[in-house]
């Protein structure tokens, strides 16, 4: 059971998330964010964990991805934050980035850009437009400075209502744990 708070200045805040969040179409999140950072060709050196220990792997089928890729082109503005760490953002830009939360919205887009699922029926090569506008992605970068910090976040966005499994968030708590010891 939870302690009994009776003062609102006493509840435990959640980490804050990243001031710096900015709006990228499907394609440019495809190109920059995976096709880029996530394999080290970013120009400035960065380069972005996709896989940290502590991320779930894929769970979402081809069916899931799909309606999630629906959902964005539909302009569907819920669930459409990837959550970014780099400890030197906005400052010494020193470090690397980690993917706290959206690697199933990721490996989603990179599905649909490289034509393994389709939406609305249609493979991505097959539509005879660009994207437009409604295809954004927000993708938000904290600047945490210690491992601790990015997993307590990853805890904190993902044990509100949002569907892990508990041997999902033990792991991480367990890796948390292991963290705080060597502080």
């Amino acid at each position: 059971m939870s302690k009994v708070i009776t003062s609102f200045r006493e509840i435990p805040q959640y980490t804050r998330s990243g001031s710096y969040e900015v709006d990228m179409s499907l394609d440019y999140v495809y190109q920059t964010v995976i096709k880029e950072w996530a394999t080290g060709k970013e120009q400035v050196g960065r380069h972005l964990e996709l896989n940290p220990d502590f991320q779930r792997g894929h769970v979402w089928t081809k069916a899931k991805k799909s309606a999630w890729i629906e959902h964005t082109l539909r302009g569907g503005v819920s669930g459409k934050v990837i959550y970014l760490n780099h400890p030197g953002w906005m400052s010494s830009f020193e470090g690397d980035f980690v993917l706290v939360d959206g690697k199933q919205r990721l490996d989603a887009i990179a599905a649909f850009m490289e034509n393994k699922i389709k939406a609305f029926g249609t493979y991505y090569k097959d539509y005879t437009d660009r994207l437009h506008a409604l295809s954004g992605i927000k993708v938000n970068v904290n600047d945490l400075k210690t491992r601790a910090e990015v997993l307590q976040w990853y805890l904190d966005l993902n044990t509100g209502g949002v569907v892990h499994t508990s041997a999902e968030i033990k792991k991480v708590q367990i890796l948390l744990d292991e963290e705080l010891k060597r502080a």
